[in-house]
């Protein structure tokens, strides 16, 4: 069964994300860091990646993002962060980014970014 998986090093906010999304019906899995994630190598049974930008480790959202790029391009990411807009959002949609929350997250607007994630991307037409 496919899974969710929440990436942030705040231990209580992985929680609260957790019991909104599993409230929702989604099952989730929850990680403490992108390296943790990305240790783990097997993205075949995710649907959706959400993760915060700024995390110890050495492995920050967006180079999480840069890495799934690569590793699991059809897996959509959304972002969330403290920092608010600017560079990180830029950033982080310049890399593929299905999503951009600022935290605190209300839990309906949680469950709608993953929903609106989890629908197929639009096909970008070519200008003819």
């Amino acid at each position: 069964m496919s899974a969710i998986c929440i990436i942030d090093d705040d231990c209580l906010i992985r929680l609260g994300i957790e019991m909104v999304l599993e409230d929702a019906g989604f099952r989730v899995r929850t990680f403490s860091s992108a390296a943790e994630f990305l240790q783990t190598g097997d993205f075949s049974d995710i649907d959706c990646i959400l993760t915060d930008v700024e995390m110890p480790g050495g492995v920050t959202g967006l180079d999480l993002l840069a890495e799934m790029g690569g590793a699991a391009p059809a897996c959509p990411i959304v972002v969330m962060t403290g920092k608010g807009e600017g560079s990180f959002r830029r950033a982080a949609l310049a890399l593929g980014a299905r999503g951009y929350l600022e935290k605190p997250v209300p839990a309906p607007r949680l469950v709608a970014a993953v929903s609106d994630a989890l629908r197929p991307a639009a096909p970008i037409l070519a200008a003819e």
